[in-house]
């Protein structure tokens, strides 16, 4: 075999101190827009779980003509007294004796465990911290305000809105056109 007339076919140093100073460019550039992009779904994915389990308490109390209660829980048995902190979880369950906390005779309609590493949820509210459906698919109490918080832009956070009737809307800014301060 001859071996001379074989190419060399590698990089020179300069070419791959070059190749990689171009790559670390790039990756600086997208990174943080990628990061952000993530948040915006994690921001969009609970918002949307916590949209469908509004939705379910609404359709289950008209359903069974009860008052069906949503509120945070931790442990998924029972509603928390630091009710402004719903990341830790929430339940949704038939409240019979409408006192708005979970009695070992009412059932559990849906545990959901919360995402308090990914994003923080807060009730904006100070007088309505659950949500509870009357049979009639109203909502007790205000209007009240769901806030997801994000970690790394507050451009990606989202606030949803329950008014009485029970129906919930997504927003970017706090109903008063404020924007969505989760300090």
């Amino acid at each position: 075999m001859d071996f001379r007339n074989i190419s060399n076919a590698g990089f020179t140093l300069v070419e791959l101190v070059i190749t990689l100073t171009i790559a670390s460019i790039i990756l600086v550039a997208v990174i943080p827009g990628f990061q952000s992009f993530i948040e915006r779904n994690r921001i969009r994915a609970s918002v949307n779980v916590f949209v469908t389990h509004l939705q379910l308490a609404r359709s289950e109390a008209v359903k069974r003509n009860r008052f069906v209660v949503l509120c945070p829980s931790s442990d998924g048995a029972s509603c928390i007294s630091d009710y402004t902190q719903w990341a830790k979880g929430y339940i949704v369950f038939v409240d019979y004796d409408r006192n708005k906390l979970r009695d070992n005779n009412e059932p559990l309609l849906k545990y959901y465990q919360g995402e308090k590493e990914k994003v923080t949820i807060y009730s904006s509210s100070n007088y309505r911290r659950i949500v509870a459906y009357y049979p009639s698919g109203m909502a007790w109490g205000l209007n009240t305000s769901i806030r997801f918080c994000a970690k790394v832009s507050d451009a990606n956070n989202r606030v949803v809105i329950i008014s009485n009737t029970g129906r919930p809307r997504l927003s970017k800014v706090m109903p008063d056109g404020r924007t969505i301060s989760c300090s």
